[in-house]
């Protein structure tokens, strides 16, 4: 949902999980949160429809998924969504889930279930050194104390309501100045997930969070990294690895960066960190990266 600037509110925890059943495999669900450009955020397509897949999974928890955004979702409709059962095994399970508005499909997701075992344990990947998220502003404040060195797009995008708690490392980086590499820090949480005691629902609530500004990092070493008149920024698809059990009332470092952008494409990849520095989860996704013709309009970055 955009608030009248056309930032978006943040939705509920009840909103994003709420999917309900709506015959054999089947579930509907809302689809009132949109990104600034006016379409349902892919973070909520992609919770709503990992959440189909983990009702009609017994136990045990998602390890990763891999999804595509086929067309843009209205948030004037609902979204079936439709559970494929490919595997049903001692260990492992395998969905595949297709999202649908008035017969159209608009995203399709294949995700993998896995019960814990006994096995190696090691983790080579190490946490940025960044500032706790006590000592960052959110980004809505920073937005608003420096509104007179920032672009209308800028503004409009995120001084409001964001769909999650979100205090952003260096802000200024990307903000004021053009980063020469496209690496960037924030912080984010969802304080509503605090009433949710489901670990696998927790982790659909990840699944939600881990879509927003991912995408745009691939525009830092071009241009602002928000969807306006010149620059449009979509996302394609969206993968998650789930490394381990998540709370999301807790603090998360996203440390996303591209390794490329070519042929209208942008590349990007994150890692997702709890205060202690362990890796909760691993992220990609590429997106379409356009500079816009005079004359055309995109109104905030999708994610």
């Amino acid at each position: 949902m955009a608030d009248a600037d056309g930032s978006m509110m943040r939705a509920s925890v009840e909103e994003i999980l709420g999917v309900e059943p709506a015959g054999a495999d089947c579930f509907i669900g809302g689809a009132r949160d949109v990104n600034h450009i006016g379409h349902v955020f892919g973070g909520r397509l992609v919770a709503q429809a990992l959440m189909s897949a983990v009702r009609t999974v017994e136990a045990m928890p998602p390890t990763s998924l891999h999804s595509y955004f086929l067309a843009p979702a209205l948030a004037s409709v609902p979204i079936e969504y439709r559970v494929t059962r490919l595997r049903d095994s001692r260990r492992f399970a395998n969905r595949q889930v297709l999202a649908v508005q008035d017969g159209q499909p608009v995203f399709t997701l294949a995700c993998q279930f896995h019960a814990p075992e006994d096995g190696f344990i090691h983790q080579a990947a190490t946490m940025p050194d960044v500032p706790p998220p006590e000592d960052v502003p959110t980004l809505q404040q920073f937005v608003r104390e420096h509104e007179d060195r920032l672009n209308f797009a800028a503004i409009r995008n995120f001084s409001g309501a964001l769909p999650m708690e979100m205090r952003v490392i260096a802000p200024e980086a990307y903000f004021l100045d053009r980063l020469e590499r496209p690496v960037r820090d924030f912080w984010f949480r969802l304080p509503g997930a605090a009433a949710v005691d489901d670990p696998r629902a927790q982790a659909c609530l990840l699944a939600y969070g881990s879509d927003y500004w991912l995408a745009g990092v691939s525009a830092t070493p071009h241009g602002f990294p928000t969807n306006s008149a010149e620059l449009l920024i979509s996302s394609l698809d969206h993968a998650l690895w789930f490394h381990r059990p998540v709370r999301c009332d807790q603090w998360f470092l996203h440390h996303t960066e591209s390794p490329s952008a070519t042929d209208g494409l942008g590349f990007t990849r994150g890692q997702i960190f709890d205060r202690d520095g362990r890796l909760m989860a691993s992220t990609a996704q590429e997106c379409l990266l356009r500079r816009l013709r005079p004359g055309s309009q995109a109104s905030g970055e999708t994610k």
